[in-house]
């Protein structure tokens, strides 16, 4: 169908004319609009890299040798393959489904691949709604496309059972009693269950993944020229992003893959000029033929290893599914620490997302003589020891076993099983006061609210004024010595802020009249930050301070829709969406700054991470 449109051109042309020339013309035409069409969507996937990917495909020895040269069609599959992964990347999860199936329809071997982009999938958003989207269209358009073809002995002979699917059981390990075992599924099954075991898995390392995946099965059979145009993309990306060494191994290999095939291949002729006008021939010798074939081999499988050590072992979502990412957050009561778990639970979402409540920590419940004795502020009233054995077992990839705090009735739940995710939340008033504690978490943020404020806040959400001010003086004392020190320990202070006081004495205001101060104790990244919430959100930022060691507390007020914090987002930091979940939602007003502030934290806190390993 691909080459369909060229070729019957050509052919009408050949009519006309009365020669024997267009209908081949065109169908080498459609070869290139192949190729372009798989230059367009390598530059868009990775446009950061567009001049390295633009030379590094466009002028690939490789593509022009295998394809303009030995006259290789497998630049189509590749090519819808390819528009298929884009389009998961950019969330067309229907229309990606429909061009994978065409692409197998096109070439089986693109199977391969298949499997782990179920696998991606599943870790972003386990069997949710657009998985079940991608599964529906894609295993309906593939029965479409070969169901009328699968009772043909012709298409079963040509294509099910044709002579390159039998390559895959060349490499066997004999076992005697005519037993073989077939080296080549097996590695390519440890390569998928080794890839089920990631926890997180980003765009990044599936490209890599199935770089592996291909060269596995290319170099472990005997394969045609054909099947290494399925590498050349992903050498492309692996050539743009890890530098000289890469370059270097790829383009050796890029030099004997090409001498190999013009010594001791067939088909290796200028198509455009005819089967005789160029040929090289050479004396056959067995030995020289396999050293050559060894250093192609040895060539690739080096590549394969350099692709799966950078690639996959400095990828920092990779790193999750070891150590999960941990933020603590803490203030005082009623300041919005479970609304901001709730917002990132939001973003990151609730399937990778685990929460640990300070709440469920207490002592005692609130029918306890123990209540009045002791506030909730004193760390005696709390078991912070046994939170930190559980923070530290989850963030080991532990499973933890806690009881639930109920604020309605004041009583504890039964207990309940919380297992490890890719981002684990602790909320609560002792957050970062331990040591111990303050050691395990990634990101550490603090919350404080102006009085009058938080006072407004506590009676809109149906406190009386009398007990709002009764609990206030019998936990200041508390509050000042255990809670509010830990500010000073904190990452990122948000300080939520009345824009006019007087509205909040009339007792009314909105979110707009709610401004953000955020102290950020390592503001490496707050040009950007600024830049970004005044040209793009329309906000108001005064930076109130630069210190010595790198601090700096700006003020941001103004509204803030919650497509302008996701728009800010993915400009600021375009590498975190495979972090997030599928359905991510962003807030709006302050809660949308603070997200933003908040993830640009985690993605310092993630470079820091790299940098100490």
């Amino acid at each position: 169908i691909f080459h369909l449109p060229g070729t019957f051109v050509g052919w009408l042309f050949d009519q006309l004319l009365e020669v024997d020339y267009f209908a081949n013309f065109g169908f080498r035409v459609s070869l290139l609009s192949a190729d372009i069409l798989l230059l367009a969507l390598l530059l868009q996937i990775f446009e950061k890299h567009w001049k390295k990917v633009l030379i590094f495909y466009w002028l690939s020895p490789l593509v022009l040798f295998i394809t303009y040269w030995h006259g290789q069609t497998d630049i189509i599959p590749v090519a819808l393959f390819i528009y298929a992964l884009a389009l998961i990347k950019g969330k067309n999860f229907g229309t990606a489904g429909l061009l994978l199936a065409c692409a197998i329809a096109a070439k089986h071997s693109i199977l391969i691949g298949v499997p782990f982009v179920i696998l991606y999938l599943w870790s972003r958003n386990g069997f949710g709604r657009e998985f079940r989207i991608f599964l529906l269209l894609f295993t309906s358009s593939l029965l479409l496309i070969e169901a009328p073809f699968l009772s043909s002995d012709s298409f079963r002979v040509m294509v099910l059972e044709n002579r390159e699917a039998d390559k895959l059981y060349w490499l066997a390990v004999d076992m005697g009693k005519e037993n073989l075992i077939y080296l080549t599924p097996v590695i390519y099954l440890l390569l998928l269950y080794s890839f089920w075991r990631i926890r997180r898995i980003d765009f990044d390392l599936l490209i890599a993944v199935m770089g592996v995946a291909f060269s596995i099965i290319i170099l472990t059979t005997p394969s045609p020229p054909g099947w290494y145009l399925w590498l050349v993309p992903i050498f492309a990306i692996h050539q743009s992003r890890y530098g000289s060494g890469a370059v270097v191994l790829i383009g050796i290999f890029s030099l004997i893959f090409i001498t190999y095939h013009l010594i001791h291949t067939s088909g290796a002729n200028i198509l455009i000029f005819g089967d005789e006008f160029f040929k090289i021939t050479f004396t056959q010798d067995v030995r020289a033929q396999s050293i050559h074939y060894t250093l192609m081999m040895g060539l690739g499988l080096l590549i394969a290893i350099q692709m799966l050590r950078t690639g996959v072992r400095r990828n920092d979502y990779y790193r999750l599914g070891f150590q999960p990412l941990s933020i603590g957050i803490t203030g005082d009561s009623q300041v919005g620490k479970n609304n901001l778990s709730k917002s990132l639970t939001l973003i990151f979402g609730k399937r990778s997302t685990a929460k640990v409540s300070g709440e469920d920590y207490y002592n005692w419940d609130r029918s306890s003589p123990m209540w009045s004795t002791l506030t909730n502020f004193n760390p005696k009233a709390n078991k912070l020891f046994e939170l930190v054995k559980d923070v530290r077992s989850l963030t080991n990839g532990g499973t933890i076993r806690t009881r639930a705090y109920n604020q309605i009735t004041g009583y504890f739940l039964p207990k309940r099983n919380i297992k490890s995710k890719d981002v684990i939340i602790v909320t609560g008033l002792h957050a970062l006061y331990p040591r111990q504690l303050f050691k395990e978490l990634d990101v550490r943020l603090f919350i404080e609210i102006e009085e009058s404020l938080q006072l407004y806040m506590r009676k809109k959400h149906g406190y009386k004024k009398e007990c709002v001010l009764g609990e206030a003086s019998q936990k200041k004392l508390d509050f000042e010595q255990y809670i509010k020190p830990q500010a000073m320990r904190a990452d990122v202070l948000f300080e939520l802020l009345p824009v006019n006081a007087e509205l909040i004495k009339q007792g009314e205001t909105a979110e707009s009249n709610i401004k953000v101060r955020a102290s950020i104790k390592n503001g490496i990244y707050y040009h950007e930050l600024v830049r970004v919430l005044i040209g793009v959100c329309g906000m108001q930022v005064n930076i109130d301070s630069v210190n010595e060691r790198g601090g700096v507390v700006i003020e941001i007020s103004g509204d803030i829709a919650s497509e302008d914090v996701q728009l800010a987002v993915s400009m600021l930091l375009p590498h975190m969406e495979e972090l997030f979940d599928f359905s991510a939602e962003f807030e709006k007003g302050f809660q949308g700054v603070m997200q933003i502030i908040i993830l640009m934290e985690i993605d310092e806190s993630l470079k820091r991470r790299r940098l100490h390993e």
